[in-house]
C-alpha cells in the first residue's frame, strides 16, 4: 500500500511538472512567432530555453508516466503469450533491466552535469544560459523513471482488460 501510494505521488509529480513545462514550451513559441513575425523582434533565448530546459522536462520528467500504465515498448510475444511463472519471471527481469538502464544514465548525466557547472559551460547562441541545467534535468528524470520503474516492479502485476486489443493482437 505504501509502495502503491509513493509510485502515485511520484506519477502525480511527474505529471504536474512535465506538463507544466510542455504548456509553457507551446506559450513561449507561440508568444515568440508572434514576436518574430508580427512585431519584427523575436524573443531571445526561446531556442536555448526550450532545447535546455523545456524539452528535457517534457520528455526526461514525462517518461515516468509510462510505467503505471504499462506503456513501454516490450516483447509482446514473449511476455502476452506466458503465464504464471514465466510471466512474473520476464516481468521481473524486465523490471531489473530498466532500473538498471535508468540508474545508469542518471548516474552518467548526473556527472555530466556536474562537469558542466564547475567547469561554467554556456550555452551561446543567444545568451550564456549554463548547460548544466539540460543535463541535470535528465539525470533527475531519469533517476525518476528508475525509482518508478522499482517501485512498479515491486507492486503485484496489474490486470489488464480487454482495451487494447492491437496488445492481444501482437500488433
Amino acid at each position: 500500500m505504501v509502495i502503491a501510494k509513493a509510485s502515485a505521488a511520484l506519477v502525480l509529480a511527474a505529471r504536474i511538472v512535465s506538463g507544466a513545462a510542455l504548456v509553457a514550451l507551446m506559450l513561449l513559441f507561440c508568444i515568440d512567432v508572434v514576436a518574430r513575425y508580427a512585431l519584427g523582434s523575436p524573443i531571445d533565448g526561446v531556442l536555448e530555453i526550450t532545447t535546455t530546459l523545456l524539452l528535457p522536462l517534457v520528455v526526461f520528467v514525462g517518461m515516468a508516466l509510462s510505467v503505471p500504465v504499462d506503456g513501454q515498448v516490450r516483447m509482446g510475444v514473449l511476455y502476452d503469450k506466458a503465464r504464471g511463472i514465466p510471466r512474473r519471471a520476464l516481468r521481473t527481469l524486465g523490471g531489473i533491466i530498466a532500473v538498471a538502464l535508468w540508474g545508469l544514465v542518471a548516474w552518467q548525466t548526473g556527472e555530466r552535469a556536474l562537469d558542466s557547472m564547475t567547469g561554467h559551460e554556456v550555452s551561446t547562441v543567444s545568451f550564456a544560459l549554463p548547460v548544466f541545467w539540460g543535463y541535470l534535468i535528465v539525470a533527475l528524470g531519469s533517476a525518476l523513471m528508475a525509482v518508478v520503474s522499482l517501485l512498479h516492479l515491486l507492486l503485484p502485476e496489474p490486470e489488464r482488460g480487454d482495451d487494447d486489443a492491437a496488445l492481444d493482437e501482437g500488433v
